[in-house]
């Protein structure tokens, strides 16, 4: 009796075991020979082109060098290699490669590769998508050099792909140093024209105040005022020494004393009156002290406007030598050659991969199936 169960036990393991091997026959080994075949027979040659550059940009020290450092003349901007970066992986760039080399086809020229293969109507998302596969772009930021490994079904289209790129490429840096330099023209004209419209209001304040004042410079007004002052105090010092030497031996009413006396009394009067004149103005306007005030403050400003003025010209100049010649450029370290021998697909690693993902998912199956049962 008791053999009976147990040969229904044994009966059920051996068909679990064999369900197991048919299992992993089906699900492990079967689509791994297929996959590994499909590798071999069928995935087409990959061919790579590595190209290598970065963007330099030119030292426009030469000629303008202390120009320049007058006027402390910088620019910075964002690195030009890490819009490159950007730009490659772009539809923009798709768009202009494929209307150069019909990318559709390059990337179809292995019809019998379906998985490979780009496959037919593409749509424009799907090129892309296919594009960032088969054109990779890295960048090192430490050195800014943009390195392209572009695969293709040919080693031609490898080289012709890389070629488009990099002249696309330059011509995107260009019209960005063109844009720049033609801002940088429009920007300085603008400041130049500013300061010139400054500068000419100052110079025509400067001729109002010396209208209104009657005089063109208060300053040298005063120094001819102070040479006057000079002598008449030259004047009354001989006059005091020569009465000093006349009184000893001369008589209370000797004429020369009389004499020497108003005319000390006149020196000290004008000497009076050429002081206040200093402190005044003729008439009612305001006090030449103030005039002089006035006149040394429109001066610091027509200096100021006078050096910005001279700034403005200065970067006028170098943006127009800027502009004559090309300030940034594509510099291409590496050029892209056509390969030898096909080195993608990977068809090993690739076929190990499909055995693994297999084995993996047999395993959970096997594994959910037991904690089923165990737990049923």
């Amino acid at each position: 009796m008791t053999g009976v169960p147990t040969r229904g036990r044994t009966g059920r393991r051996a068909l679990r075991h064999t369900a197991m091997i048919f299992g992993f026959l089906a699900g492990v080994v079967l689509p791994g020979a297929l996959g590994t075949a499909y590798m071999f027979t069928r995935a087409a040659d990959q061919y790579q082109s590595f190209t290598a550059f970065s963007v330099k940009a030119e030292d426009l020290t030469g000629g303008l060098g202390a120009l320049q450092a007058f006027t402390q003349i910088t620019s910075s901007s964002v690195p030009d290699s890490a819009i490159l970066f950007d730009f490659i992986q772009s539809r923009a760039l798709v768009d202009k490669v494929d209307a150069e080399l019909d990318l559709v086809a390059m990337f179809n020229r292995a019809p019998a590769d379906i998985v490979f293969s780009l496959g037919g109507n593409p749509s424009a998302e799907d090129l892309l998508d296919y594009w960032q596969r088969m054109v990779r772009v890295t960048l090192d930021t430490r050195t800014n050099i943009l390195q392209l490994d572009v695969r293709a079904f040919s080693p031609e289209d490898a080289v012709a792909i890389s070629e488009a790129t990099i002249r696309n490429s330059t011509v995107l840096v260009n019209e960005l140093s063109a844009i720049a330099q033609e801002d940088a023209t429009r920007f300085a004209n603008e400041d130049l024209v500013e300061a010139e419209a400054k500068l000419k209001a100052l110079r025509l304040e400067i001729r109002r105040f010396r209208n209104v004042n009657q005089m063109i410079d208060p300053t040298s007004d005063v120094n001819t005022q102070g040479g006057v002052l000079s002598a008449l105090q030259t004047q009354l010092a001989e006059s005091l020494v020569e009465r000093a030497a006349l009184v000893p031996t001369a008589r209370p009413e000797d004429w020369r004393l009389g004499e020497l006396d108003n005319r000390i009394d006149a020196i000290r009067s004008q000497i009076a009156s050429e002081r206040a004149a200093i402190g005044q103005s003729a008439g009612s306007g305001p006090a030449l002290t103030e005039v002089i005030g006035q006149y040394e403050e429109l001066l610091v400003d027509l200096e100021f406007a006078q050096n910005a003025y001279t700034s403005a010209m200065a970067a006028v100049e170098r943006a127009k030598a800027e502009a004559r010649r090309q300030s940034r450029y594509l510099a291409v370290h590496i050029a892209p050659r056509p390969a030898d021998e096909s080195l993608y697909p990977n068809r090993w690693l690739y076929s190990g991969l499909i055995l693994l993902a297999l084995l993996v998912a047999w395993s959970l199956v096997v594994l959910v199936y037991y904690n089923i049962r165990d737990r049923g």
